[in-house]
């Protein structure tokens, strides 16, 4: 696995890391077991950086539970969705107990919401040094003007933002405002959003393909959105598969610091971990990779 520094942070993140949401939304009992099973697999395979938010449902509670007596070894990043000081206050105290800590490394606001009023009450718990980091993030292009208003005021240390394949408006104005204020930039949801977006440009949008693209995100069906020969076309370019190429693209981004695919099967984050491992993807896979979405 290699690792990227996150921004002003300093933090040694790994270029792939595990995102939460769905997967880890599980009940007691067996499922929690399996999510554990996840996280020996990430760590094994040096995934240490962890994202997940108590809008994720059970999700922080079952990452606690998961990581129990390996918390070193973790970045460990959450989220507060509220939009007053009170409210931000006690989910932030939810959040500690959930995730079994007693500090965090980031801690970010969830899609924007009450960044004004809740920012103070983040900055509290950094000072007394319960969290180390403040970050941010956002889900569409429409919050850009709030998230660059944000960024500007110099008090967050992290972006975690919407970056695929065929996202544009992300990089043209979010990434370059990153870049030149040091923030760490954690780029969310690389394979789903980019997935959909090959389906839509290839002009699948009938019910059965939809429900081919359904099956191939299950790990059935082939490659979906693509052809079987464009994907053994990447992977003998060094693409790996075809998950492994939409992670590498948006790796191939200096400015990015991490990625954090999502999934509830073992063999898949093994899958993610390895596009974190290697050499990164030849100027010819990503001009093949942009051909494919435009």
């Amino acid at each position: 696995m290699r690792y990227r520094t996150l921004g002003r942070t300093g933090l040694r993140v790994s270029e792939v890391g595990m995102g939460t949401l769905e997967a880890f939304d599980v009940p007691p009992g067996r499922q929690e077991d399996h999510c554990r099973l996840l996280v020996d697999v990430a760590l094994a395979r040096g995934c240490n950086f962890f994202d997940t938010a108590p809008a994720y449902g059970s999700s922080e509670r079952v990452l606690g539970l998961a990581l129990a007596g390996r918390r070193a070894g973790a970045i460990l990043a959450t989220k507060v969705r509220e939009t007053t000081a009170p409210a931000a206050r006690a989910s932030i105290e939810r959040s500690f107990e959930h995730l079994r800590t007693e500090a965090l490394d980031l801690l970010q606001v969830h899609n924007m919401a009450g960044w004004r009023e809740v920012l103070p009450v983040l900055e509290e718990y950094r000072e007394k040094g319960r969290v180390r980091f403040l970050g941010l993030t956002y889900y569409e292009r429409e919050s850009e003007p709030e998230v660059l208003a944000a960024m500007r005021t110099g008090r967050f240390d992290a972006v975690q933002v919407p970056c695929w394949l065929g996202e544009t408006s992300c990089r043209e104005r979010v990434l370059p405002l990153a870049g030149e204020l040091g923030l760490g930039v954690i780029a969310m949801r690389p394979i789903a959003r980019a997935w959909a977006a090959l389906a839509r440009r290839r002009r699948r949008s009938s019910p059965w393909a939809y429900l081919r693209y359904a099956l191939s995100r299950a790990g059935r069906g082939g490659f979906g959105p693509i052809g079987q020969k464009e994907a053994r076309a990447l992977e003998a370019q060094g693409a790996g598969t075809l998950a492994q190429a939409l992670i590498k693209y948006v790796l191939a981004d200096p400015r990015v610091s991490a990625v954090i695919p999502a999934t509830g099967r073992p063999e898949r984050v093994a899958e993610n971990a390895a596009a974190g491992e290697g050499d990164p993807l030849p100027p010819e896979v990503i001009r093949e990779l942009e051909r494919l979405i435009g």
